[in-house]
Order: structure tokens, then sequence, then C-alpha cells
């Protein structure tokens, strides 16, 4: 198994064009196609008729936009051109999430980035992140939004609670895992002593199959008081280990659950360091 077809998702941000220059280093080293697709989180049109004189913003506001899109295409084809890779550009005039979530079913690695915490649509790309690990059925390589993006998966950590959605992930990583130099097993003890004894059976059969496919792995433990805090505590785990990439399933409990009181989904949606490959 391997990715052929790689989508990245581009726009007028900043981080764009570093996150373009990851989508490429992935294209060249699982000789994939990469798709760029261009769209931005767009602010209804009633809201510029509102006040008297929007119409005239609303025009300058649409200019600027398609001069943006311009731009991030050149520069797409261009860095194309300069590493000889095959690729292909679609560029919408829509919201962002269903774009993606359409032109998703058809690639084998979706790419993206998480929400700054001064992005003005900060919320909007919270909101698109979740639909898009929910409802693509791809594996999701959300990108974090600070930081040098260097070519990852050296060293990886799976986030293993022996659920349906991180064996998927699990599944999904192999192209990563395969080619990693140390695969680590991770278990979140949250304290229930029932799902533990479960957990550490399921680990070692997963630790078996990863060692079947030629998967340089071990394994180790971070101890959480509870599910809500089991995501800072795999943050923690992942800043202190050196770990470069992390395989996680998304929403295994309860999406509101992890909404109102925190989980390691949205820890990873919204904190994560490294890249994160999520399936769910």
């Amino acid at each position: 198994m391997s990715y052929k077809t790689v989508l990245t998702y581009l726009d007028s941000s900043d981080r764009a064009q570093a996150r373009l220059g990851f989508s490429l280093e992935l294209a060249r080293q699982f000789d994939a196609l990469l798709i760029g697709l261009y769209t931005t989180f767009l602010p209804e049109a009633r809201e510029y008729f509102s006040i008297a004189g929007g119409a005239h913003y609303y025009d300058a506001w649409c200019d600027a936009r398609r001069g943006q899109r311009d731009a991030a295409e050149e520069a797409f084809r261009h860095a194309l051109r300069g590493d000889g890779l095959g690729g292909e550009w679609i560029a919408f005039d829509d919201y962002a999430e269903q774009p993606m979530i359409r032109r998703s079913r058809h690639a084998d690695l979706l790419i993206a980035g998480q929400a700054g915490p001064n992005d003005d649509s900060r919320a909007l790309r919270k909101c698109f992140l979740e639909a898009l690990v929910l409802t693509s059925g791809r594996p999701v390589l959300v990108l974090p939004y600070a930081g040098a993006l260097r070519p990852a998966g050296k060293s990886i950590a799976i986030a293993w609670d022996g659920s349906r959605e991180a064996a998927r992930a699990v599944h999904d990583a192999m192209p990563f895992l395969v080619g990693a130099g140390r695969v680590t097993v991770l278990r979140i003890r949250t304290g229930d002593t029932q799902r533990l004894a479960a957990l550490g059976a399921q680990g070692r059969e997963i630790d078996l199959m990863l060692a079947r496919h030629a998967v340089n792995v071990d394994f180790a433990e971070v101890i959480s008081d509870t599910d809500e805090t089991a995501g800072d505590a795999l943050l923690s785990w992942v800043a202190s280990s050196g770990c470069d990439f992390v395989v996680a399933g998304a929403y295994s409990h309860p999406q509101w659950k992890e909404q109102w009181l925190g989980g390691v989904t949205r820890a990873l949606l919204e904190s994560a360091t490294v890249p994160v490959l999520m399936s769910h």
C-alpha cells in the first residue's frame, strides 16, 4: 500500500506556502500525484450589502481574492515544475469544507492545517477540520499552525486505545509506519482497571501485527487521571519524546463529550506541535 493521490488544502493564509512545501515532499516520497485544492472561508455576500456602500467594498474584496487565488495557482504550478512532479490545480468559489470533502473520495491522503490562535476565521477552520476528519472517509494529515514543517515520520507515536478508530488510523498510516526508523505504540492509562487490562492485551496484538510488517516497534505508557486530561498527557509525552509524527483515531468517544470536556482528538486538532494523521 502507498499513497498515490495526495490532496492538499490551500488558501491565502501565510501558512499555505509551508503546507505546499510539505505536501510536495510527501508527493515526492510516495511518487504520488499532488492535487492542490484552493478555496477560502467566505463571508456571506449579504453581510456587505446590508450597509450603505457595501457593494463597492464587496467588489474590491472579490478582486483582491481573485488576485490571491491566481498568485497561489502560479506558486503551485511553479513548485510542481521545479520538482518535476505531476499535479492538478482545483479552485472553488465555495465554503472550504464542502469542496474538500467532495474531492476527498478520490484521494489516498488529505492534508490540512490547524487553525492559528490569531486566525480571523479560527472558528470556521476548527469546524472545517472536524468535518474533514469525520466525513471524508479518508486519513487526514493535520499540520501544526506554527514552526518549521520538516520531513516527518522518522519517529512515530501511535495513540492506541484499542478502538475501531485507532485501528483504522494504524492501517491508514501504514505507508508512514513501514518507512519509520522508530514506532512507539503509546497507551494512555486513565485509571479504569478493566479497560487497562483489555488495552494491554490489544496493545500486544497490535505490536505483533506491526512487527509482521517489518515495523520497528516498541511501546510506552502515559498516565492520565481522567479522559478529560488524556489529551494534555499525550501532548506532553510527544513534546518530551522527540517523536515527529502522531497517528490517532478521531472521536472514539462521542463528539459532544470531547467538545465539552476535552480529550485526545480535540487536543491534537488544536494544539499538536507535530503532524498528526487522523482517521475516523
